[in-house]
């Protein structure tokens, strides 16, 4: 039966049929749920307009990172790909790491927060081109923009080591690196697919 045949029949296409999310998935966001809810401990905690900054600059880190992987899951089906499902794992703990060192990022637990940190976003980059078939164009995308991932990233495991003004000063440029390479170089060369997470293929 044609899906024109399926259609006029009552019965839902392949295309139309609704994909469930996977447990897999469910997880990787209750890890990220987990750490934004940790920047609220944060601001329990040092109630001052100085904590607020921080905890201003903790919910930017981890929020692009899940953006970031929101837009890198569109694109695999982690649950279906051995490597993938193995680095989506690792990132998982990373981030839970990550998530139990939020309440001292800026103090004794800074350097894990970096380190934790700065390995997402590297499973981010490792994981992006087989995701996506490995096509020239979606390496080309990720080379472009992987400087700016690790490099602002990289500064977050500097600023774990130091305190006070310079401190905030390395995280406000890790951020502006983070957040400004997409803006610089664009995101030519990147595939969004509207509709479920994890199912969608790269065009």
């Amino acid at each position: 039966m044609s899906t024109v045949e399926a259609a006029d029949a009552g019965q839902p296409s392949e295309d139309s049929q609704e994909q469930r999310v996977s447990p897999l998935e469910l997880f990787f966001d209750l890890v990220f749920v987990f750490a934004l809810t940790q920047v609220t401990a944060f601001l329990a905690a040092y109630l001052t307009w100085g904590g607020v900054l921080r905890g201003t600059a903790l919910l930017a880190a981890l929020w692009w990172a899940w953006a970031s992987y929101s837009w890198l899951t569109n694109a695999v089906p982690a649950h279906e790909a051995i490597l993938a499902r193995l680095i989506v794992l690792s990132t998982m703990v990373a981030m839970l790491v990550a998530s139990l060192a939020v309440p001292g990022a800026f103090g004794e637990y800074g350097v894990i927060f970096g380190v934790s940190y700065f390995v997402v976003r590297l499973l981010m980059v490792v994981l992006y081109v087989p995701a996506t078939g490995g096509t020239p164009e979606a390496r080309r995308a990720i080379l472009r923009l992987a400087p700016g991932f690790l490099g602002g990233t990289a500064l977050l495991v500097v600023a774990g080591f130091l305190d006070g003004f310079a401190q905030g000063a390395l995280w406000a440029l890790a951020l502006a690196i983070d957040y400004g390479g997409p803006l610089i170089f664009g995101v030519a060369g990147f595939r969004i697919h509207a509709g479920p997470s994890w199912s969608a293929t790269a065009s």
